[in-house]
């Protein structure tokens, strides 16, 4: 077991029971500030101690620690006693075991040797105080960190350093077997204070002063564990080795060094890490944490070194700081001559210290001298020079004293061996609380510093992503998982290059995955890059503070996360839950933009939450894509740098392996871009969208939409059909527009389109629907309508009405605008309405067509029926004309021309003494509703025309029965100029009877008689000559005329078999079925049909349905061979 997991458990464990005190106190004493009472109750020296943190600006919690935590069993043991359900016996286990944790603590701070007992009582004592406090996520941690586990399941890889999975590039050739990829939760173990759901932000506040002090956090405090979470840069590497190697008297390029970046830049971690080495020397550079940090030929060769530490914190200006002797200091140079030479060091500067005059070189440089090894750290010094130009000492004000000083300190520095100091400055003025006075006290310190010393970058920029993971990552399980997932994204990447950024199709990408694993590169790109360029966010400590958020909110709800989670996006950031992010937006951006988050961003009100919920099925909802989008956009609309992504941008954002389809993106920001209220776009060049908190037109529009009535609305709806049916109306087809008073007789077909106001529901039946059907379709006014079979009805469905209204609505009220707002908008905002209005305008036909979907026919057998079409066409028109006619007609509602099946299954076939007139024919099919309906006349023409060419029935021309003229297998050529109610559909038995040369008067003069008795040609057809007839009981062979003088034979059955060819197959059922009908006709059938590539028979083609369902309606075998 090694002594560093004994450092980190009891920097875990203080870290636990500090917020467990706060809210035991607070929970028995509410009336109280538990501060106060957790004073009260400690002894003066500890009280002491409590005050002077306090004065230097410490949080009070932090004040808690292993010195004073002995104090909560053994001051507040009945409020102790309740709270662990009455055992007090159990209180004084704690206070002892607390005693033991500490005695182990002051060796841990001292170097002191631990034995393995210990180590382990330790361990134990920890495990014992969470059980009795009911901690269990402190105790399992404490277990996993006494026996070096992984917080995983015991199935993943073993662990490795967190430090060096990015030590080489990407292997993007590891093999890929396809399998999902592990989720980031599944590989990366947070510190415990993120897992544990207890993070305080302010552990990511490094503070000089506080570890000078020995309170605040113990990441901080303790230097082991302060090192096992510090990614140790070149920087930072540089920098020590040039101290070390100085304090061990080898002469260095130059012992005045200056830190000079930007908030965030590394500045106070990096005195803390010096600090810490400094202090403890070879005894911590031997801790595996930190064994690596110095060459072996640079480590420290001095024991003792002194350090003189000085923040903006350190000596208030006006009260000064009083040490344990009752020393009041006032300066800067009082500070480090009391921390370097103690109270003598002191006594040589004390009238110059009292007097705020600095001391000359030779007045200091004895001290330094005299300190032999020192290490002088001074931190926001620019703060507090700001803070001294306002406090007149005897010879000026402080702050040119101070300048003064800084200047004589760095010559002294510089001559004194052994001797290194080491200050910050701020990159820019704006860091300062008063920028034009910290332009000038800026630029003194900087002459006076940085012109004398050499300036270092603690943290370069492709460093970064190894800080971010250290310090919030206590482990990552295996590297082959990073690697893979850094493959699975660039091959992703690759596939899609053409959608996204020219860069991620780069190996150094994937590298960069890598680096940045388990963040997306692009979300601290987002932060470090966008958000630092605003000089109010500290880069490094802010992105740690955000991303640690981010991560105790995603671990939180690491069980209910959808989608794969290879990486942690910027679609992934939650806002609800995400205050310290929203915060620092409005801190950044102004408060004006809380609105603008609530408005589109995030809520159960927001654009984009509505967007997502349109459709609980879509992948929008399933990932959260516009919302994802929205936030991504938001994160990419803060700083001071250019603002906004474009599309390719956007998607390298979003996009994750075998999700979602690039294509929904540009979808999800499409409807997101119609909704929301402050997000803007340019469409110069490749467009590119932001937020702003100016609203943009949707506000407008919105309010528009409001003031529409559903009245104005169903009015358009109207007079765009009837403009619509303008173009449909003629050709057979007339169409009538939500027809209001009482329908005329309709002898040709026609479409009612009925109002929208009557809509068919999506389950179930509108009683009012059907009734305005059913009165137009059988009553005309005030008697019953004759023609009830011409009339077919288009219905809009109500989904369908409801996506038309609000498209309408869209419309209206950019019209509105317009009109309204015409002397008001600026430019790009009625460019923009505009645009809008063209594209509502196109997005209405589409609708209009689309809840226009439902056609409906009325009978009095079946009632209202209704069909549902499945096609669109671009146009209303074409929709009608083409999709609608060519389903019905599919469906048989409507008939181009009128079966077989249809006539003899409606008994419309004549028959020898019911021949049936044309006329009457088509006004069957025009008023009895139990019928398809027809198309047009035509319907009738071709289908005479059709059956008497086929022989199915002959046409006769005249008065029924007396005939001028029969058509038999041909043509009727005048059916377009004679009227119908001449014709007669006859049996194809009667024909014209041929005529002597004794008959041909009379009969030209008077007509034929047919059947009805008088004089009747039957026979089967074989030819204009080869007839034969009947009159009466009488029959005529005319091929033998002597017939009747011999004696006829009589057969009991004849059997008629054979192939027939399919050209004369029209010919059986007059040559052979209706001559025999009467003879107790027995039909067999075979048929025999092969797959041709003309018309292959497939089980799915319609000619094999058609066939397969024509057999089963009439009880035939159906054999099928493959």
């Amino acid at each position: 077991m090694k002594t560093e997991n004994i450092h980190e458990a009891l920097g875990v464990f203080l870290e636990a029971m500090r917020p467990y005190t706060v809210s035991l106190i607070t929970r028995y004493f509410p009336s109280e500030p538990w501060e106060g009472v957790f004073f009260k109750r400690l002894t003066p020296t500890f009280q002491k101690t409590w005050n002077d943190g306090q004065r230097q600006g410490t949080e009070p919690e932090l004040l808690i620690d292993y010195n004073n935590l002995t104090f909560l069993p053994n001051k507040f043991r009945e409020e102790l006693t309740k709270d662990i359900g009455g055992d007090k016996a159990k209180t004084y286990s704690i206070e002892t075991c607390l005693s033991e944790i500490k005695g182990v603590r002051n060796k841990c701070q001292h170097f002191a040797p631990i034995t393995e007992d210990e180590i382990e009582r330790t361990f134990s004592n920890m495990k014992q105080v969470a059980n009795i406090l009911g901690m269990p996520d402190l105790r399992k941690e404490v277990e996993r960190l006494r026996d070096k586990q992984t917080y995983t399941p015991a199935a993943v890889a073993p662990s490795i350093p967190v430090t060096t999975v990015t030590s080489s590039p990407a292997n993007v050739h590891i093999l890929d077997d396809g399998s999902p990829l592990r989720p980031w939760f599944q590989n990366c173990i947070p510190h415990f204070d993120i897992r544990s759901g207890k993070l305080d932000e302010s552990v990511f506040a490094a503070n000089l002063n506080d570890v000078v002090m020995g309170v605040g956090p113990e990441v901080y405090r303790d230097p082991v564990t302060f090192f096992k979470k510090t990614y140790v840069t070149a920087g930072l590497r540089d920098i020590t080795k040039r101290v070390v190697t100085a304090l061990n008297g080898m002469e260095t390029e130059n012992r005045v060094i200056s830190l000079q970046t930007g908030f965030g830049g590394g500045k106070t971690h990096t005195l803390i890490s010096l600090y810490h080495i400094i202090k403890c020397g070879s005894q911590l550079l031997q801790m595996e944490s930190c064994a690596n940090i110095l060459p072996a030929d640079a480590q420290p060769q001095f024991e003792n070194a002194k350090v003189a530490v000085f923040t903006n914190d350190t000596n208030d200006i006006v009260q000064g700081r009083t040490t344990e002797e009752g020393i009041t200091i006032h300066t800067l140079w009082g500070e480090i001559a009391y921390q370097l030479g103690g109270v003598k060091g002191y006594e040589q500067v004390r009238r110059n210290d009292e007097d705020r005059i600095a001391p000359s070189a030779p007045i200091f440089k004895p001290i330094l001298i005299e300190a032999k090894t020192s290490l002088i750290l001074i931190d926001e010094l620019a703060d507090y020079c700001v803070k001294a130009a306002s406090k007149k000492g005897r010879d000026g004000y402080l702050y040119d004293q101070t300048v003064s000083f800084m200047q004589t300190l760095t010559q002294v520095v510089s001559s004194v061996p052994r001797c290194v100091l080491i200050a910050t400055l701020p990159a820019s003025k704006s860091e300062m609380a008063n920028s034009e006075l910290g332009q000038k006290v800026l630029d003194a310190l900087h002459d006076r510093i940085v012109r004398i010393g050499t300036g270092v970058k603690p943290v370069d920029d492709e460093e970064v992503y190894e800080v971010i993971r250290r310090r919030l990552f206590d482990q990552i399980n295996d590297e082959q998982v990073v690697d893979l997932v850094a493959k699975r994204y660039k091959d992703m990447y690759h596939n899609r290059r053409t959608d996204l950024p020219e860069r991620c199709d780069k190996l150094e990408y994937a590298n960069k995955i890598k680096k940045s694993y388990p963040f997306h590169p692009e979300l601290i790109d987002m932060f470090r890059n966008r958000w630092g360029s605003d000089s109010k966010f500290q880069r490094t400590r802010g992105v740690l503070r955000l991303l640690a958020s981010i991560v105790q909110d995603l671990w939180k709800r690491k069980d209910s996360l959808n989608g794969p989670q290879a990486l942690i996006h910027t679609s992934d950031v939650y806002l609800e839950n995400l205050n310290s992010l929203t915060g620092t937006i409005t801190n950044l951006m102004g408060s004006n933009w809380d609105s603008v988050m609530t408005a589109d961003v995030y809520g159960t009100s927001s654009n984009a939450r509505i967007v997502d919920e349109m459709d609980p099925q879509s992948n929008l909802c399933q990932y959260r894509l516009t919302q994802g989008i929205a936030t991504t956009l938001l994160m990419a609309s803060v700083g001071v740098k250019q603002k906004g992504l474009s599309i390719k941008e956007l998607k390298l954002c979003l996009l994750r392996p075998k999700t979602f389809n690039h294509n929904d993106v540009d979808g999800a920001l499409n409807k997101l871009e119609q909704r929301a209220h402050y997000l803007h776009t340019s469409k110069v060049g490749e467009a590119s969208y932001w937020f702003e908190s100016k609203a943009n037109v949707n506000i407008l529009l919105q309010q528009a939409k409001a003031e529409i009535k559903d009245a104005d609305v169903e009015a358009e709806i109207l007079k765009r059909l009837q403009i619509s049916a303008n173009y449909i109306q003629g050709k057979g087809l007339n169409v009538l527009v939500a027809p209001t008073g009482d329908v005329p007789e309709q002898k040709s077909l026609t479409l009612v389109i009925m109002s929208p106001s009557y809509a068919q529901p999506t389950s179930g039946k509108s009683s009012s629907l059907e009734h305005a059907i059913n009165q137009i379709a059988r009553k005309k006014g005030n008697s019953d309508r004759i023609y009830r079979n011409t009339i077919f009805y288009l219905v809009c469905s109500e989904a369908g009405r409801a996506a038309l209204n609000n498209q309408y609505c869209d419309l209206l009220a950019c019209n509105k605008i317009l009109e309204e707002y015409a002397g008001r908008l600026e430019a790009d905002q009625k460019q923009d309405i505009q645009s809008r209005k063209k594209e509502y305008d196109r997005q209405v036909d589409s609708a209009l067509i689309r809840a226009y979907n439902i056609v409906a026919k009325s009978s009095v057998k079946n009632g209202v029926e209704y069909y549902e079409m499945k096609a669109y066409a671009m146009d209303f028109s074409s929709q009608v004309r083409q999709n609608m006619m060519g389903e019905l007609e599919q469906e048989e509602w409507i008939l181009k021309s009128i079966g077989r099946a249809k006539l003899y299954g409606n008994n419309l076939l004549p028959e020898i003494e019911r021949p049936i007139n044309v006329q009457d024919l088509y006004e069957t099919f025009l008023r009895f509703d139990d019928k398809p309906m027809i198309a047009s006349r035509d319907a009738i023409r071709n289908t005479v025309n059709k059956y008497c060419q086929e022989g199915l029935f002959n046409v006769g021309v005249g008065i029924k029965g007396k005939y001028t003229k029969i058509y038999h297998n041909e043509e009727v050529p005048f059916m377009l100029e004679c009227s119908w109610e001449d014709l007669w559909l006859l049996d194809p038995s009667i024909v014209m009877k041929p005529e002597s040369s004794t008959e041909t008067a009379s009969s030209s003069a008077a007509g034929t008689e047919f059947c009805g008795g008088i004089s009747c040609s039957t026979g089967v057809f074989g030819g204009s000559g080869s007839s034969w007839g009947t009159s009466g009981n009488e029959t005529t062979n005319p091929l033998n005329s002597d017939s009747s003088e011999n004696e006829v034979k009589t057969y009991s059955k004849v059997t008629i078999s054979g192939s027939v060819p399919m050209e004369n197959w029209v010919q059986l059922f007059p040559s052979f079925i209706t001559t025999l009908k009467k003879n107790n006709l027995e039909i067999e059938v075979k048929f025999t049909a092969k797959s041709t590539e003309q018309n292959p028979l497939t089980e799915n083609s319609p000619t094999f349905k058609s066939i397969k369902e024509s057999a089963s309606q009439l009880g035939l075998d159906f054999e099928m061979e493959e």
